[in-house]
């Protein structure tokens, strides 16, 4: 007997919340985020501030902190020959010159070609489905991600970004994401 499951859908997770809310620039010092706290026996829920955490560990908890440092991975570029702005978000490596990107923009089929602003062209090499696509640069773009990279930030950010180091994580060294691990962000080195 085969038993049928509840299809998930992102829309189950979809909620109201205010604009003001939603804070613009991190705060500082890092750990003094609001922190909430829900018991998961009596459903009773609490605020803290982030720097407590310790207060809720336990022996036998794990904390995993993800290494990677995000890289400049937001490129605008425009369609060759018409012009057309398009965004590509790098996702991650699958060759020398290839990526597999999110593509934001129309028409985006597997042979058309792009230019990156301040760096270099770039040709779909196959479609995934959806916005994905590889795409294969015509000269390695890591080469170029200080100059024609930008820090990819989430959609309801809107302010821009004075310090980049700010949207790293503290224990970050291997650069690779494509977006920071936002929980991550709360941590100081004094805090780990």
């Amino acid at each position: 007997m085969v038993k049928k499951s509840h299809s998930v859908k992102t829309a189950d997770f979809d909620y109201e919340l205010p604009e003001s809310y939603i804070a613009q620039h991190p705060l500082e010092p890092r750990d003094s985020a609001k922190l909430l706290v829900i018991d998961r026996a009596s459903g009773r829920m609490e605020h803290d501030i982030f720097r407590n955490l310790y207060r809720y560990l336990q022996t036998g908890d794990l904390l995993i902190l993800n290494e990677t440092r995000v890289i400049p991975a937001r490129l605008y570029a425009k369609k060759i020959p018409t012009g057309g702005r398009i965004e590509l978000l790098l996702l991650q490596k699958t060759g020398d010159q290839t990526w597999e990107t999110l593509v934001g923009g129309k028409g985006l089929v597997t042979g058309k070609r792009v230019q990156v602003v301040a760096g270099p062209g770039a040709e779909v090499v196959s479609e995934l489905g959806g916005p994905r696509r590889i795409m294969k640069f015509d000269t390695p773009i890591e080469e170029y991600l200080s100059g024609a990279g930008h820090v990819p930030l989430p959609p309801y950010i809107k302010a821009s970004i004075d310090n980049p180091e700010r949207y790293q994580t503290v224990y970050g060294h291997k650069p690779g994401s494509a977006a920071a691990p936002t929980a991550g962000l709360h941590f100081t080195p004094e805090f780990i």
